[in-house]
């Protein structure tokens, strides 16, 4: 007998399908830019759910932005 998915399991599967079918969408329209984009809204989505990544993600920008403009910190 087959086991039914969890509650969580199932939003989590719906959520990843959503995703991909929408970074899939933006890079078809966009190319690079929409598949950035689509990052971007994922990370401000999963920032929104735990606002205590918003320093995480801060941070790591700072640290791509400073590789890619030779700036360290702002």
């Amino acid at each position: 007998m087959q086991q039914v998915p969890s509650i969580s399991e199932v939003r989590r599967a719906r959520r990843s399908a959503h995703w991909q079918e929408r970074q899939a969408r933006q890079v078809a329209e966009r190319g690079d830019a929409g598949l950035a984009d689509a990052w971007w809204d994922r990370a401000r989505a999963l920032c929104k759910a735990d606002p205590e990544l918003w320093n995480d993600l801060a941070r790591t920008l700072e640290n791509w932005t400073s590789r890619h403009d030779g700036s360290h910190g702002a």
